[in-house]
């Protein structure tokens, strides 16, 4: 059913409400509509007239975006609305009539949105990597600001050039630092009330960007002091406009966060001072206010240099985010931990293959295994994570890889249940492991007790993943007991209509935060079995009839540390049949076993069940 004409007018008005306000938000960084209301009630109070042009500035750039239909998720971004903005501030760096220039800067935040369009949709975004920041209001700005000082005879305003008794050799000059130079240049635009609007507009969108905020105004602050004294500490032009811009981009926005990136931040700033002195001086000589060319500039020069440096020739330096995950210091500082573990994962990963087995395993132990497997008849398996590792998919125990980014608490099946906002963040983490698990080939490991299944000595493999790697490998589903369920199926709780996993995925693709059924509208669930759930009785009790029937229990890739299944290996000693461990850490049941060996399932596994065919059928006497 359609929605009603009052709900889509509604929905729309929200659209360009959040837009608005979060594109003067994004202007400092602080993409958050309560943000975006604070700035810009802190505008007003700094100067009404610029605060009505910024105003015009916002709602000509989002209308204009609007019109022109680009996508919600760059709307909401706050994208085109702060270089809107930015366009009114260029107009009103300059001396006019008002009226007069709050109708260019509405037509020059307007001409903003398909500039931004042209380099979001062209090279710059999708094969530089490189964010807009305030180059389209530039590009728009900087002409119309030459052709009006030019040939209409207008001024920049004083406050956005550099100061007209600073030279080329001004820097370090013994004047800039004297208390009287301090008296004289010491204030900040409107007072207390607009710097505590600011501050808690910081606060309300991160408390770590508040943070940065003002390390940002302190490192500028110290910057411009070092080089002008007095001058520099309190230059808005230089500790607003390019310093703290500069830091807040390198340190805790496009970068991984850390003391790499502030450190990176920090040098960017001395980067910026210097830009902004020459450049300025050189602007200041064309008639032409200073704007934010030597923000953009020093920032889109250190991004483009971690863009072209490999990591690995500068492990110093910070990595750049991707632009799709630009949002904020938490974010920043989550995706950088994510690479940091992911990293790790596969440097342990390749290590665990590039040993031999045999630096760290007895070959005795080895061929006794063997011969295990070749008396056997009624194998069965017991499998784990462990086993799966080595075809890339990560185990959650060992903190490997950031599973731990998600709030386990939200996947309790009581909560999952009840709650529609624990099933949105459920699937979102399903849907990540979704993309793992339908990428993953079976390993070694799944071949070689695949092969014991094409000999006829496999009685059934009991699992703990829920990758349908077994299978994939050639093993029989009615071999294959998942105790723990699988990913690639999922039921309705209410009906158990079921659906291929794939199409689930599709849905969610193409914008559905939380499926429900189509025949009943009942709770979808991945059949997995997730914290808190109940057991699969079926499946537990073809485990417990597999092991008791078993002539050799092999234990492979799990550390036996969930339970019930963890006490599985109980019910084989206790009916003297023996057990054999192959996994790289520790279990409970190491000195109980027949053998223990340490290693790659993938390597141990396929030397163990390599056999003999002729010897192997020989030992069965029943010729089976």
């Amino acid at each position: 059913m359609a929605p009603a004409p009052d709900t889509v007018r509604r929905e729309r008005g929200e659209d360009f409400y959040r837009s608005f306000l979060v594109g003067y938000g994004a202007l400092f960084f602080a993409p958050h509509p309560v943000s975006g209301a604070l700035f810009l009630l802190a505008t007003f109070a700094a100067g009404p007239v610029v605060g009505t042009a910024v105003l015009l500035g916002l709602f000509a750039a989002t209308t204009t975006a609007h019109l022109m239909r680009r996508s919600r998720v760059e709307l909401e971004s706050g994208l085109y609305g702060f270089n809107g903005a930015l366009a009114a501030f260029a107009v009103f760096s300059l001396q006019g009539e008002t009226v007069e220039l709050q109708l260019l800067a509405a037509g020059l935040a307007a001409l903003t949105v398909p500039v931004t369009v042209w380099l979001l949709d062209g090279r710059w975004t999708t094969r530089l990597g490189l964010p807009v920041l305030s180059v389209p209001s530039l590009i728009v700005g900087l002409p119309l600001c030459y052709a009006l000082t030019h040939y209409q005879g207008l001024h920049p305003w004083p406050g956005t050039m550099l100061p007209p008794y600073l030279t080329a050799n001004s820097l370090f000059g013994a004047e800039y630092y004297s208390d009287t130079m301090r008296d004289a240049v010491a204030s900040f635009p409107g007072g207390s009330p607009v710097l505590l609007l600011f501050l808690v507009g910081f606060g309300v969108y991160s408390r770590k960007l508040l943070a940065h905020l003002v390390t940002g105004l302190l490192l500028g602050a110290g910057v411009g002091y070092a080089f002008l004294g007095w001058v520099g500490a309190f230059d808005f032009s230089f500790v607003i406009v390019t310093a703290l811009p500069t830091y807040l981009a390198l340190a805790a926005t496009f970068t991984g966060a850390g003391w790499r990136s502030v450190l990176y931040g920090a040098v960017g700033v001395v980067a910026s001072f210097l830009l902004w002195f020459f450049l300025g001086l050189w602007l200041a000589d064309q008639g032409l206010p200073t704007l934010t060319v030597p923000f953009v500039i020093s920032t889109l020069s250190a991004l483009l240099l971690l863009r072209l440096v490999p990591a690995e020739r500068a492990p110093f330096l910070p990595r750049q985010l991707p632009l799709h995950q630009v949002g904020g210091p938490q974010l920043a500082e989550r995706w950088s931990k994510d690479r940091q573990f992911g990293w790790r994962y596969w440097q342990e990963t390749a290590g665990k293959l590039d040993l031999d087995w045999r630096e760290y395993t007895d070959p005795q132990k080895v061929a006794r295994a063997r011969e295990l497997v070749r008396r056997s008849q009624r194998i069965v398996f017991l499998t784990g994570a462990g086993i799966s590792t080595e075809s890339g998919i990560p185990d959650y125990r060992t903190g490997a890889v950031a599973w731990k980014q998600y709030d386990t608490k939200q996947f309790r099946f009581e909560r999952f249940v009840a709650s529609e906002d624990s099933r949105r963040a459920y699937w979102e983490m399903s849907q990540d492991f979704f993309l793992v698990l339908r990428a993953a080939l079976p390993n070694a490991a799944h071949d070689a007790i695949a092969g014991l299944d094409a000999l006829g000595k496999l009685e059934a493999i009991i699992t703990q993943n829920v990758d349908r790697l077994h299978q994939r490998a050639g093993v029989a589903d009615e071999r294959v007991i998942e105790i723990h369920g699988n990913e690639h199926t999922v039921s309705c709780l209410r009906c158990g209509q079921s659906y291929d996993r794939e199409e689930i995925y599709r849905w969610i693709l193409h914008g559905v935060d939380v499926p429900y059924c189509s025949r009943c509208q009942g709770i979808l669930k991945p059949d997995s079995v997730a914290f808190g759930q109940p057991m699969i009785d079926e499946e537990c009790e073809r485990a417990l009839a597999a092991v008791r029937n078993a002539d050799l229990l092999i234990i492979a890739g799990t550390s036996l540390e969930v339970q019930p299944v963890a006490s599985l290996p109980v019910v084989a000693l206790r009916a003297g049949t023996p057990v054999l461990i192959v996994n790289l850490q520790a279990t409970d049941y190491d000195a109980f076993a027949e053998l223990v060996l340490r290693g790659s399932c993938g390597a141990l596994l396929s030397e163990i069940c390599q056999l003999d065919t002729s010897r192997a059928n020989a030992s069965d006497p029943a010729g089976s």
